[in-house]
Protein backbone atom coordinates (compact mmCIF):
# COMPACT_ATOMS: atom_id res chain seq x y z
CA UNK A 1 0.00 0.00 0.00
CA UNK A 2 1.77 3.16 -1.01
CA UNK A 3 1.34 6.88 1.35
CA UNK A 4 -1.21 7.71 -1.24
CA UNK A 5 -3.66 4.88 -0.94
CA UNK A 6 -3.61 5.40 2.97
CA UNK A 7 -4.20 9.19 3.27
CA UNK A 8 -6.89 8.11 0.42
CA UNK A 9 -8.54 5.63 2.36
CA UNK A 10 -8.25 8.02 6.02
CA UNK A 11 -9.99 10.21 4.43
CA UNK A 12 -12.24 8.13 3.38
CA UNK A 13 -13.02 6.70 6.91
CA UNK A 14 -13.19 10.25 8.30
CA UNK A 15 -15.77 10.93 5.99
CA UNK A 16 -17.65 7.95 6.39
CA UNK A 17 -17.16 8.41 10.27
CA UNK A 18 -18.43 12.30 10.05
CA UNK A 19 -21.23 11.29 7.97
CA UNK A 20 -22.47 8.55 10.16
CA UNK A 21 -22.12 10.92 13.44
CA UNK A 22 -24.52 13.61 11.74
CA UNK A 23 -23.18 16.65 13.16
CA UNK A 24 -22.82 18.65 10.31
CA UNK A 25 -25.32 19.17 7.07
CA UNK A 26 -24.05 16.27 4.62
CA UNK A 27 -23.60 19.25 1.68
CA UNK A 28 -21.32 20.76 3.96
CA UNK A 29 -18.94 17.32 5.03
CA UNK A 30 -19.08 16.92 0.97
CA UNK A 31 -17.72 20.65 0.39
CA UNK A 32 -15.15 19.82 2.93
CA UNK A 33 -14.17 16.82 1.09
CA UNK A 34 -13.75 18.24 -2.38
CA UNK A 35 -11.59 21.35 -0.33
CA UNK A 36 -8.78 18.23 1.04
CA UNK A 37 -8.54 16.71 -2.26
CA UNK A 38 -8.07 20.30 -3.98
CA UNK A 39 -5.50 20.88 -2.09
CA UNK A 40 -4.18 17.40 -1.56
CA UNK A 41 -4.47 17.21 -5.60
CA UNK A 42 -0.37 17.05 -6.53
CA UNK A 43 -0.14 14.62 -4.07
CA UNK A 44 -2.86 12.05 -4.74
CA UNK A 45 -2.66 12.90 -8.60
CA UNK A 46 -5.87 14.13 -8.78
CA UNK A 47 -5.94 17.75 -10.86
CA UNK A 48 -8.03 20.35 -9.67
CA UNK A 49 -9.93 20.08 -12.94
CA UNK A 50 -10.97 16.32 -11.79
CA UNK A 51 -11.30 17.33 -8.43
CA UNK A 52 -14.28 20.14 -9.25
CA UNK A 53 -15.55 18.21 -11.90
CA UNK A 54 -18.47 16.75 -9.57
CA UNK A 55 -20.25 19.94 -10.71
CA UNK A 56 -20.70 19.19 -14.58
CA UNK A 57 -20.86 15.91 -14.16
CA UNK A 58 -23.75 14.55 -16.05
CA UNK A 59 -25.26 12.55 -13.01
CA UNK A 60 -25.15 15.84 -10.94
CA UNK A 61 -26.45 18.15 -14.16
CA UNK A 62 -29.15 15.12 -14.45
CA UNK A 63 -30.40 15.19 -11.09
CA UNK A 64 -31.06 18.62 -11.29
CA UNK A 65 -33.08 18.80 -14.17
CA UNK A 66 -35.05 15.80 -12.53
CA UNK A 67 -35.69 18.20 -9.46
CA UNK A 68 -37.54 20.72 -11.98
CA UNK A 69 -38.83 18.53 -13.71
CA UNK A 70 -41.17 16.99 -10.89
CA UNK A 71 -41.31 20.28 -9.59
CA UNK A 72 -43.66 21.32 -12.91
CA UNK A 73 -45.33 17.96 -12.24
CA UNK A 74 -46.24 19.18 -8.39
CA UNK A 75 -46.87 22.98 -9.21
CA UNK A 76 -49.51 21.69 -11.30
CA UNK A 77 -51.62 19.60 -9.14
CA UNK A 78 -51.36 16.50 -11.12
CA UNK A 79 -50.04 13.93 -8.05
CA UNK A 80 -52.73 16.16 -5.85
CA UNK A 81 -55.74 15.36 -8.85
CA UNK A 82 -55.08 11.28 -8.97
CA UNK A 83 -54.21 11.40 -5.07
CA UNK A 84 -57.48 12.84 -4.39
CA UNK A 85 -59.41 11.07 -7.11
CA UNK A 86 -58.03 7.73 -5.72
CA UNK A 87 -58.20 7.97 -2.27
CA UNK A 88 -61.67 9.18 -2.35
CA UNK A 89 -62.97 5.75 -3.80
CA UNK A 90 -60.45 3.73 -1.15
CA UNK A 91 -62.89 2.86 1.31
CA UNK A 92 -62.66 1.94 5.04
CA UNK A 93 -60.38 -1.63 4.37
CA UNK A 94 -57.38 -1.55 5.34
CA UNK A 95 -56.02 -3.77 2.53
CA UNK A 96 -57.63 -1.88 -0.26
CA UNK A 97 -56.08 1.46 0.85
CA UNK A 98 -52.48 0.11 1.18
CA UNK A 99 -53.44 -1.07 -2.45
CA UNK A 100 -54.67 2.49 -3.24
CA UNK A 101 -51.47 3.97 -1.52
CA UNK A 102 -49.18 1.78 -3.34
CA UNK A 103 -50.93 2.17 -6.76
CA UNK A 104 -50.72 5.78 -6.65
CA UNK A 105 -47.02 6.63 -5.54
CA UNK A 106 -45.35 3.29 -7.68
CA UNK A 107 -45.89 4.59 -10.62
CA UNK A 108 -45.14 8.53 -10.25
CA UNK A 109 -41.99 7.61 -8.26
CA UNK A 110 -40.88 5.77 -11.87
CA UNK A 111 -41.05 8.74 -13.35
CA UNK A 112 -40.36 11.47 -11.64
CA UNK A 113 -38.41 12.57 -8.39
CA UNK A 114 -40.24 10.73 -5.47
CA UNK A 115 -39.49 12.69 -2.43
CA UNK A 116 -41.81 15.31 -4.31
CA UNK A 117 -44.33 12.57 -5.15
CA UNK A 118 -44.49 11.80 -1.12
CA UNK A 119 -44.83 15.56 0.18
CA UNK A 120 -48.19 16.08 -2.48
CA UNK A 121 -49.14 12.68 -1.02
CA UNK A 122 -48.53 12.42 3.01
CA UNK A 123 -51.39 15.29 3.70
CA UNK A 124 -53.72 12.96 1.10
CA UNK A 125 -53.30 9.88 2.63
CA UNK A 126 -53.62 11.19 6.59
CA UNK A 127 -56.87 12.76 5.43
CA UNK A 128 -58.28 9.02 4.37
CA UNK A 129 -56.76 7.55 6.99
CA UNK A 130 -58.72 10.13 9.72
CA UNK A 131 -61.68 9.80 7.83
CA UNK A 132 -61.67 6.42 8.60
CA UNK A 133 -60.72 6.73 12.08
CA UNK A 134 -56.97 4.44 11.30
CA UNK A 135 -53.74 5.52 12.11
CA UNK A 136 -51.73 7.22 9.57
CA UNK A 137 -48.94 5.57 10.68
CA UNK A 138 -50.61 2.54 9.22
CA UNK A 139 -50.26 3.96 5.86
CA UNK A 140 -47.38 6.39 5.61
CA UNK A 141 -44.45 3.98 6.10
CA UNK A 142 -45.69 1.98 2.95
CA UNK A 143 -45.87 5.40 0.61
CA UNK A 144 -42.12 5.72 1.64
CA UNK A 145 -41.11 2.39 0.88
CA UNK A 146 -43.47 2.19 -1.70
CA UNK A 147 -42.06 5.21 -3.65
CA UNK A 148 -38.40 3.61 -2.72
CA UNK A 149 -38.97 -0.08 -4.49
CA UNK A 150 -40.76 2.23 -7.26
CA UNK A 151 -37.60 4.36 -7.62
CA UNK A 152 -35.09 1.50 -8.77
CA UNK A 153 -37.21 0.32 -11.87
CA UNK A 154 -35.85 2.80 -14.00
CA UNK A 155 -33.17 5.17 -14.54
CA UNK A 156 -34.85 8.40 -13.32
CA UNK A 157 -36.40 6.50 -10.87
CA UNK A 158 -33.81 8.03 -8.01
CA UNK A 159 -30.64 10.49 -8.01
CA UNK A 160 -28.59 6.99 -7.15
CA UNK A 161 -29.58 5.00 -10.55
CA UNK A 162 -28.14 8.38 -12.39
CA UNK A 163 -24.90 8.55 -10.77
CA UNK A 164 -24.69 5.19 -11.20
CA UNK A 165 -25.37 5.05 -14.45
CA UNK A 166 -23.05 8.13 -15.15
CA UNK A 167 -19.95 6.46 -12.92
CA UNK A 168 -19.86 3.25 -15.46
CA UNK A 169 -20.31 5.81 -18.45
CA UNK A 170 -17.40 7.13 -16.71
CA UNK A 171 -15.14 4.05 -16.70
CA UNK A 172 -16.14 3.14 -20.54
CA UNK A 173 -18.63 0.97 -19.88
CA UNK A 174 -21.43 2.79 -21.50
CA UNK A 175 -24.87 4.54 -19.28
CA UNK A 176 -27.60 2.27 -18.18
CA UNK A 177 -30.53 2.72 -21.05
CA UNK A 178 -33.97 4.41 -19.29
CA UNK A 179 -35.54 0.67 -18.78
CA UNK A 180 -32.09 -1.53 -19.24
CA UNK A 181 -32.79 -2.94 -15.61
CA UNK A 182 -36.89 -2.33 -15.16
CA UNK A 183 -36.93 -6.46 -15.17
CA UNK A 184 -35.03 -6.44 -12.13
CA UNK A 185 -37.03 -3.39 -10.61
CA UNK A 186 -40.46 -4.82 -10.69
CA UNK A 187 -39.30 -8.18 -9.37
CA UNK A 188 -37.63 -5.94 -6.38
CA UNK A 189 -40.95 -3.48 -6.69
CA UNK A 190 -43.26 -6.68 -6.68
CA UNK A 191 -41.49 -8.16 -3.78
CA UNK A 192 -41.88 -5.40 -1.48
CA UNK A 193 -44.87 -4.38 -2.00
CA UNK A 194 -45.95 -8.12 -1.49
CA UNK A 195 -44.43 -7.91 2.34
CA UNK A 196 -45.59 -4.96 2.81
CA UNK A 197 -49.00 -6.47 2.05
CA UNK A 198 -48.60 -9.42 4.10
CA UNK A 199 -45.87 -9.60 7.03
CA UNK A 200 -44.93 -5.70 7.16
CA UNK A 201 -49.07 -4.89 7.49
CA UNK A 202 -48.57 -6.60 10.87
CA UNK A 203 -45.53 -5.06 11.98
CA UNK A 204 -46.71 -1.75 11.05
CA UNK A 205 -47.50 0.27 14.33
CA UNK A 206 -50.46 2.23 15.29
CA UNK A 207 -49.40 5.79 16.97
CA UNK A 208 -51.83 8.80 16.78
CA UNK A 209 -54.72 7.18 16.78
CA UNK A 210 -57.16 10.40 17.83
CA UNK A 211 -57.52 12.47 14.54
CA UNK A 212 -57.21 15.65 16.63
CA UNK A 213 -53.39 16.44 15.59
CA UNK A 214 -52.87 18.76 19.05
CA UNK A 215 -53.66 15.86 21.23
CA UNK A 216 -50.74 13.82 19.98
CA UNK A 217 -48.48 16.78 21.30
CA UNK A 218 -50.17 16.77 24.52
CA UNK A 219 -50.90 20.19 24.21
CA UNK A 220 -52.63 21.51 27.98
CA UNK A 221 -51.97 25.48 27.06
CA UNK A 222 -52.85 28.58 29.00
CA UNK A 223 -54.42 31.39 27.17
CA UNK A 224 -53.87 34.11 29.47
CA UNK A 225 -54.58 37.80 29.34
CA UNK A 226 -52.23 39.98 31.12
CA UNK A 227 -52.74 43.72 32.17
CA UNK A 228 -49.83 46.30 32.02
CA UNK A 229 -50.19 48.47 35.05
CA UNK A 230 -49.03 51.89 34.65
CA UNK A 231 -45.73 51.22 36.89
CA UNK A 232 -44.29 48.31 35.00
CA UNK A 233 -40.85 48.31 33.93
CA UNK A 234 -42.33 47.05 30.36
CA UNK A 235 -44.10 50.06 29.69
CA UNK A 236 -42.08 51.92 26.87
CA UNK A 237 -40.05 49.29 25.94
CA UNK A 238 -40.84 46.88 22.39
CA UNK A 239 -41.32 43.25 23.04
CA UNK A 240 -37.78 42.47 21.75
CA UNK A 241 -36.40 45.03 24.43
CA UNK A 242 -38.01 43.62 27.60
CA UNK A 243 -37.34 40.26 27.15
CA UNK A 244 -40.61 38.89 27.95
CA UNK A 245 -40.51 35.92 25.92
CA UNK A 246 -36.66 34.83 26.60
CA UNK A 247 -37.43 36.06 30.44
CA UNK A 248 -40.70 33.72 31.02
CA UNK A 249 -40.47 31.10 27.87
CA UNK A 250 -43.83 32.36 27.00
CA UNK A 251 -45.52 33.72 23.48
CA UNK A 252 -47.65 36.87 23.11
CA UNK A 253 -50.22 36.27 20.42
CA UNK A 254 -51.56 39.14 20.59
CA UNK A 255 -51.38 42.77 22.04
CA UNK A 256 -54.86 44.20 22.82
CA UNK A 257 -55.09 48.64 22.44
CA UNK A 258 -58.53 50.57 23.42
CA UNK A 259 -60.31 48.80 20.34
CA UNK A 260 -57.10 47.70 18.26
CA UNK A 261 -56.03 44.20 18.51
CA UNK A 262 -52.22 44.35 17.04
CA UNK A 263 -50.86 40.54 16.04
CA UNK A 264 -48.73 41.91 13.15
CA UNK A 265 -44.89 42.36 13.70
CA UNK A 266 -45.58 42.91 17.76
CA UNK A 267 -41.83 42.12 18.28
CA UNK A 268 -41.25 45.86 17.12
CA UNK A 269 -44.19 47.12 18.78
CA UNK A 270 -43.66 49.35 22.13
CA UNK A 271 -45.54 48.42 25.17
CA UNK A 272 -47.89 51.16 26.32
CA UNK A 273 -49.13 51.26 30.28
CA UNK A 274 -53.06 49.16 30.18
CA UNK A 275 -52.14 47.23 26.85
CA UNK A 276 -53.87 43.92 27.60
CA UNK A 277 -50.88 40.70 26.34
CA UNK A 278 -52.53 37.87 24.71
CA UNK A 279 -50.01 35.19 26.06
CA UNK A 280 -49.97 31.07 25.37
CA UNK A 281 -48.42 30.04 28.66
CA UNK A 282 -48.18 26.84 30.98
CA UNK A 283 -48.30 25.97 34.64
CA UNK A 284 -45.24 26.86 35.72
CA UNK A 285 -44.47 29.57 33.64
CA UNK A 286 -48.26 31.42 34.87
CA UNK A 287 -46.71 31.33 38.54
CA UNK A 288 -43.25 33.12 37.44
CA UNK A 289 -45.61 35.67 35.49
CA UNK A 290 -47.38 36.50 38.44
CA UNK A 291 -45.44 37.27 40.61
CA UNK A 292 -43.42 40.18 38.20
CA UNK A 293 -43.90 43.66 39.08
CA UNK A 294 -46.34 45.61 36.99
CA UNK A 295 -48.16 43.14 35.48
CA UNK A 296 -52.15 41.96 36.97
CA UNK A 297 -53.13 38.71 35.64
CA UNK A 298 -56.63 38.63 34.87
CA UNK A 299 -59.17 36.07 36.28
CA UNK A 300 -60.49 35.10 33.39
CA UNK A 301 -57.87 33.55 31.93
CA UNK A 302 -58.13 29.94 31.51
CA UNK A 303 -57.30 26.75 30.32
CA UNK A 304 -57.87 25.28 26.95
CA UNK A 305 -56.89 22.07 25.01
CA UNK A 306 -56.12 23.76 21.89
CA UNK A 307 -57.02 24.33 19.44
CA UNK A 308 -58.20 27.61 21.33
CA UNK A 309 -62.05 28.26 20.91
CA UNK A 310 -61.07 32.20 21.13
CA UNK A 311 -61.62 34.34 17.90
CA UNK A 312 -59.68 33.10 14.07
CA UNK A 313 -56.59 31.24 15.78
CA UNK A 314 -56.34 27.85 13.80
CA UNK A 315 -53.91 25.04 13.62
CA UNK A 316 -51.46 23.31 11.32
CA UNK A 317 -49.32 21.12 11.09
CA UNK A 318 -45.96 20.84 8.70
CA UNK A 319 -42.66 19.12 8.23
CA UNK A 320 -39.47 20.80 7.71
CA UNK A 321 -38.55 20.51 3.58
CA UNK A 322 -35.22 19.51 2.61
CA UNK A 323 -35.42 22.78 0.76
CA UNK A 324 -36.53 24.79 3.73
CA UNK A 325 -33.90 28.18 4.39
CA UNK A 326 -34.98 27.12 8.06
CA UNK A 327 -32.71 23.97 7.97
CA UNK A 328 -29.45 24.72 10.07
CA UNK A 329 -31.09 27.51 12.00
CA UNK A 330 -33.42 28.17 15.60
CA UNK A 331 -37.23 29.68 15.15
CA UNK A 332 -35.41 32.68 17.21
CA UNK A 333 -32.37 32.79 14.44
CA UNK A 334 -35.03 32.72 11.43
CA UNK A 335 -37.24 34.87 13.10
CA UNK A 336 -40.02 32.97 12.42
CA UNK A 337 -42.45 34.35 14.20
CA UNK A 338 -42.56 37.83 12.95
CA UNK A 339 -41.98 36.31 9.18
CA UNK A 340 -44.73 34.28 9.42
CA UNK A 341 -46.88 35.64 11.70
CA UNK A 342 -47.52 32.38 13.66
CA UNK A 343 -47.19 30.88 16.80
CA UNK A 344 -45.03 27.43 17.40
CA UNK A 345 -47.08 25.30 19.84
CA UNK A 346 -44.63 21.94 19.78
CA UNK A 347 -41.69 20.87 17.84
CA UNK A 348 -41.14 17.01 17.26
CA UNK A 349 -37.38 17.62 16.86
CA UNK A 350 -35.69 13.66 16.02
CA UNK A 351 -38.85 12.41 17.28
CA UNK A 352 -38.78 13.97 20.47
CA UNK A 353 -41.59 15.89 21.26
CA UNK A 354 -39.86 19.37 22.45
CA UNK A 355 -42.22 21.87 24.20
CA UNK A 356 -39.72 23.82 26.35
CA UNK A 357 -36.75 26.02 24.65
CA UNK A 358 -38.31 25.34 21.06
CA UNK A 359 -36.81 28.56 19.98
CA UNK A 360 -33.04 27.16 20.67
CA UNK A 361 -34.16 24.32 19.25
CA UNK A 362 -31.54 23.76 15.84
CA UNK A 363 -34.00 22.73 12.57
CA UNK A 364 -33.64 19.45 10.74
CA UNK A 365 -34.85 18.41 7.81
CA UNK A 366 -37.93 16.17 8.70
CA UNK A 367 -39.48 17.90 11.75
CA UNK A 368 -42.28 18.75 12.48
CA UNK A 369 -44.00 21.91 13.76
CA UNK A 370 -47.35 22.68 15.06
CA UNK A 371 -48.48 26.17 14.24
CA UNK A 372 -51.22 28.30 15.26
CA UNK A 373 -52.22 31.87 13.58
CA UNK A 374 -55.00 32.76 11.53
CA UNK A 375 -56.73 31.21 8.39
CA UNK A 376 -54.52 33.73 6.19
CA UNK A 377 -51.76 32.74 7.19
CA UNK A 378 -52.05 29.29 7.74
CA UNK A 379 -52.99 29.59 3.99
CA UNK A 380 -49.67 31.47 3.23
CA UNK A 381 -47.76 28.47 5.39
CA UNK A 382 -48.89 25.99 2.59
CA UNK A 383 -47.79 27.62 -0.75
CA UNK A 384 -44.65 28.30 1.29
CA UNK A 385 -42.19 25.23 -0.86
CA UNK A 386 -40.00 24.90 1.89
CA UNK A 387 -42.93 22.68 4.11
CA UNK A 388 -44.69 19.62 3.63
CA UNK A 389 -47.96 20.19 5.08
CA UNK A 390 -50.07 17.21 6.38
CA UNK A 391 -53.57 18.76 5.89
CA UNK A 392 -55.14 18.56 1.92
CA UNK A 393 -54.03 21.58 -0.10
CA UNK A 394 -56.64 23.06 -1.79
CA UNK A 395 -56.63 22.44 -5.79
CA UNK A 396 -56.84 26.09 -6.00
CA UNK A 397 -53.41 26.31 -5.11
CA UNK A 398 -51.82 24.59 -8.20
CA UNK A 399 -52.03 25.47 -11.82
CA UNK A 400 -54.50 22.92 -12.98
CA UNK A 401 -54.72 23.76 -16.53
CA UNK A 402 -51.01 23.33 -17.12
CA UNK A 403 -51.68 19.15 -15.97
CA UNK A 404 -52.14 18.27 -19.91
CA UNK A 405 -48.77 20.34 -20.54
CA UNK A 406 -46.58 19.08 -17.60
CA UNK A 407 -47.67 15.40 -18.11
CA UNK A 408 -46.74 15.70 -21.65
CA UNK A 409 -43.52 17.40 -20.95
CA UNK A 410 -42.26 14.61 -18.69
CA UNK A 411 -43.65 11.76 -20.86
CA UNK A 412 -41.19 13.24 -24.02
CA UNK A 413 -38.26 13.30 -22.04
CA UNK A 414 -38.68 9.56 -20.48
CA UNK A 415 -39.77 8.42 -24.58
CA UNK A 416 -37.41 10.33 -26.51
CA UNK A 417 -34.57 9.55 -24.05
CA UNK A 418 -36.12 5.66 -23.58
CA UNK A 419 -35.95 4.89 -27.72
CA UNK A 420 -32.18 6.23 -27.83
CA UNK A 421 -32.53 9.25 -29.60
CA UNK A 422 -31.04 11.55 -27.35
CA UNK A 423 -29.61 11.26 -24.16
CA UNK A 424 -31.26 11.91 -20.74
CA UNK A 425 -29.54 14.71 -20.13
CA UNK A 426 -30.54 16.48 -22.99
CA UNK A 427 -33.99 15.38 -22.77
CA UNK A 428 -34.17 16.20 -19.24
CA UNK A 429 -32.25 20.43 -19.77
CA UNK A 430 -34.85 20.56 -22.77
CA UNK A 431 -37.92 19.35 -20.49
CA UNK A 432 -36.94 21.92 -18.05
CA UNK A 433 -36.71 24.75 -20.19
CA UNK A 434 -40.42 24.05 -21.30
CA UNK A 435 -41.52 23.81 -18.01
CA UNK A 436 -41.00 27.25 -17.69
CA UNK A 437 -41.83 28.35 -21.19
CA UNK A 438 -44.91 26.91 -20.66
CA UNK A 439 -45.58 28.57 -17.67
CA UNK A 440 -45.74 25.44 -15.40
CA UNK A 441 -43.01 26.93 -13.84
CA UNK A 442 -41.94 30.53 -12.78
CA UNK A 443 -38.55 31.04 -12.43
CA UNK A 444 -38.40 31.62 -8.79
CA UNK A 445 -39.94 28.00 -8.37
CA UNK A 446 -37.46 26.65 -10.46
CA UNK A 447 -34.37 27.96 -8.14
CA UNK A 448 -36.66 26.42 -4.89
CA UNK A 449 -36.96 23.62 -7.05
CA UNK A 450 -33.12 21.95 -6.50
CA UNK A 451 -32.32 20.43 -3.89
CA UNK A 452 -29.10 22.18 -3.52
CA UNK A 453 -27.57 20.12 -1.02
CA UNK A 454 -28.21 17.03 -3.35
CA UNK A 455 -26.19 18.91 -5.78
CA UNK A 456 -23.39 19.97 -3.50
CA UNK A 457 -23.17 16.06 -1.85
CA UNK A 458 -22.68 14.89 -5.44
CA UNK A 459 -20.09 17.53 -6.62
CA UNK A 460 -18.42 17.00 -3.38
CA UNK A 461 -18.26 13.18 -2.94
CA UNK A 462 -17.21 12.29 -6.76
CA UNK A 463 -13.59 13.39 -6.60
CA UNK A 464 -13.26 11.12 -3.44
CA UNK A 465 -14.02 8.23 -5.89
CA UNK A 466 -12.01 9.49 -8.77
CA UNK A 467 -9.01 9.81 -5.84
CA UNK A 468 -10.11 6.05 -5.00
CA UNK A 469 -9.11 5.35 -8.56
CA UNK A 470 -6.08 7.28 -9.61
CA UNK A 471 -4.52 6.38 -6.41
CA UNK A 472 -4.97 2.13 -6.85
CA UNK A 473 -7.07 2.49 -3.79
CA UNK A 474 -10.31 0.79 -5.34
CA UNK A 475 -8.30 -2.04 -7.37
CA UNK A 476 -6.32 -2.56 -3.74
CA UNK A 477 -10.05 -3.07 -2.23
CA UNK A 478 -11.10 -5.04 -5.48
CA UNK A 479 -8.36 -7.31 -4.56
CA UNK A 480 -9.24 -8.02 -1.03
CA UNK A 481 -12.67 -8.70 -2.60
CA UNK A 482 -11.38 -10.84 -5.26
CA UNK A 483 -9.44 -13.26 -2.84
CA UNK A 484 -12.25 -12.71 -0.41
CA UNK A 485 -14.78 -14.70 -2.85
CA UNK A 486 -12.21 -17.19 -4.63
CA UNK A 487 -13.56 -20.11 -4.91
CA UNK A 488 -16.68 -19.40 -4.30
CA UNK A 489 -19.74 -18.89 -7.06
CA UNK A 490 -19.46 -15.65 -8.98
CA UNK A 491 -23.16 -14.89 -7.18
CA UNK A 492 -21.19 -14.41 -3.78
CA UNK A 493 -19.98 -11.44 -5.17
CA UNK A 494 -23.10 -9.90 -5.79
CA UNK A 495 -24.15 -10.54 -2.52
CA UNK A 496 -20.92 -9.36 -0.96
CA UNK A 497 -21.25 -5.74 -2.39
CA UNK A 498 -24.95 -5.75 -2.25
CA UNK A 499 -24.54 -6.20 1.66
CA UNK A 500 -21.65 -3.51 1.82
CA UNK A 501 -23.72 -1.18 0.22
CA UNK A 502 -26.87 -1.76 2.31
CA UNK A 503 -25.16 -1.46 5.36
CA UNK A 504 -23.14 1.38 4.24
CA UNK A 505 -26.07 3.23 2.79
CA UNK A 506 -27.91 3.31 6.29
CA UNK A 507 -24.89 5.05 7.59
CA UNK A 508 -24.45 7.90 5.40
CA UNK A 509 -26.17 9.10 1.74
CA UNK A 510 -26.78 6.83 -0.44
CA UNK A 511 -25.44 8.76 -3.31
CA UNK A 512 -22.28 8.49 -1.01
CA UNK A 513 -22.69 4.97 -0.76
CA UNK A 514 -22.44 4.38 -4.69
CA UNK A 515 -19.19 6.99 -5.34
CA UNK A 516 -17.65 4.99 -2.74
CA UNK A 517 -18.59 1.39 -3.98
CA UNK A 518 -18.84 1.74 -8.00
CA UNK A 519 -15.47 2.30 -8.48
CA UNK A 520 -14.72 -0.55 -6.25
CA UNK A 521 -17.09 -2.83 -8.02
CA UNK A 522 -15.83 -2.11 -11.40
CA UNK A 523 -12.63 -3.38 -10.30
CA UNK A 524 -13.03 -6.23 -8.54
CA UNK A 525 -14.88 -7.43 -11.55
CA UNK A 526 -12.17 -6.45 -13.89
CA UNK A 527 -10.19 -8.52 -11.74
CA UNK A 528 -12.14 -11.77 -11.19
CA UNK A 529 -13.89 -11.59 -15.29
CA UNK A 530 -17.18 -11.08 -14.26
CA UNK A 531 -19.53 -8.40 -15.88
CA UNK A 532 -18.65 -4.78 -13.85
CA UNK A 533 -22.37 -3.60 -14.51
CA UNK A 534 -23.82 -6.59 -12.59
CA UNK A 535 -21.98 -5.79 -9.61
CA UNK A 536 -22.84 -2.01 -10.25
CA UNK A 537 -26.24 -3.27 -10.10
CA UNK A 538 -25.99 -4.79 -6.89
CA UNK A 539 -24.63 -1.82 -5.28
CA UNK A 540 -27.35 0.47 -7.29
CA UNK A 541 -29.80 -1.32 -5.68
CA UNK A 542 -28.92 -1.92 -2.37
CA UNK A 543 -28.20 1.80 -2.24
CA UNK A 544 -31.62 2.77 -3.73
CA UNK A 545 -33.69 1.15 -1.30
CA UNK A 546 -32.66 2.08 2.95
CA UNK A 547 -35.89 1.13 5.12
CA UNK A 548 -34.01 0.31 8.40
CA UNK A 549 -33.38 3.90 9.68
CA UNK A 550 -35.90 6.92 9.21
CA UNK A 551 -32.84 8.98 7.63
CA UNK A 552 -31.26 6.82 5.78
CA UNK A 553 -33.35 7.99 2.57
CA UNK A 554 -35.28 11.10 2.51
CA UNK A 555 -38.67 10.08 2.36
CA UNK A 556 -38.52 8.24 5.36
CA UNK A 557 -37.57 11.45 6.89
CA UNK A 558 -40.44 13.09 5.96
CA UNK A 559 -42.93 10.56 6.73
CA UNK A 560 -40.92 10.23 10.59
CA UNK A 561 -42.97 13.61 12.53
CA UNK A 562 -46.23 13.18 10.73
CA UNK A 563 -46.98 9.99 11.57
CA UNK A 564 -45.35 9.77 14.85
CA UNK A 565 -43.04 6.85 14.27
CA UNK A 566 -40.22 5.90 16.69
CA UNK A 567 -36.72 5.15 15.33
CA UNK A 568 -37.39 1.61 16.39
CA UNK A 569 -40.44 1.53 13.72
CA UNK A 570 -38.08 1.24 11.19
CA UNK A 571 -35.95 -1.28 12.41
CA UNK A 572 -38.78 -3.71 13.01
CA UNK A 573 -40.80 -2.90 10.41
CA UNK A 574 -37.60 -1.83 7.33
CA UNK A 575 -34.85 -4.56 8.74
CA UNK A 576 -37.12 -7.69 7.57
CA UNK A 577 -37.88 -6.07 3.69
CA UNK A 578 -34.01 -5.48 3.93
CA UNK A 579 -32.76 -8.85 4.86
CA UNK A 580 -35.46 -10.25 2.28
CA UNK A 581 -34.31 -7.76 -0.52
CA UNK A 582 -30.60 -8.51 0.26
CA UNK A 583 -31.51 -12.09 -0.16
CA UNK A 584 -33.47 -11.64 -3.54
CA UNK A 585 -31.81 -8.94 -5.72
CA UNK A 586 -28.60 -10.40 -6.18
CA UNK A 587 -30.08 -13.46 -7.87
CA UNK A 588 -32.65 -11.58 -9.97
CA UNK A 589 -29.63 -9.42 -10.85
CA UNK A 590 -27.56 -13.01 -11.75
CA UNK A 591 -30.92 -14.95 -13.49
CA UNK A 592 -31.46 -11.74 -15.69
CA UNK A 593 -28.79 -9.88 -16.02
CA UNK A 594 -26.01 -12.67 -15.90
CA UNK A 595 -22.03 -12.60 -14.63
Amino acid sequence: MTIQIAVVFGLLILTLIVFALDRFPIDLVALGVMAVILVLGPFLGVSAEDAISGFSNPATITVLAMFILGAGIYRSGAINVLGSHAIRIAGAGETRQLLIVMGIVGPISMVINNTAAVAILIPLVIAMARRHGRAPSKLLMPLSFTSQLAGVVTLIGTSTNILASALTEQADLGPFGMFEFSGIGMLVFATGVFYLLTIGRRLLPERRTDADVTESYQIKEYLTEVRVLDDSPLVGRSLVASRLSEQFDVHVLEIRRDDQRLSLLLSDEVIRARDILVLRANRNQLVALRDMQGLTMSLSARRHDVPPSAEELRLLEVVVGPDSDLVGGTLLSTNFRNRFNLTVLALQHHGSLVREGMTEVRLRFGDTLLLQGEASALDQIKREPGFIVTEEVELEMFRKEKIPVALAIVTGVVVVAALGIMPILTTAIAGCVLMVLTGCLKMNELHAAVRLDVIFLLAGVIPLGLALERTGGAELLAGFASTASAGAHPIAVLYIFYIMTMVLTELISNNAAVVVMVPVAIATAATMGLDAKAVVLAVMFAASTSFTTPVGYQTNTMIYGPGGYRFLDFVRVGGPLNLILAAVTPLFIYLLWGL
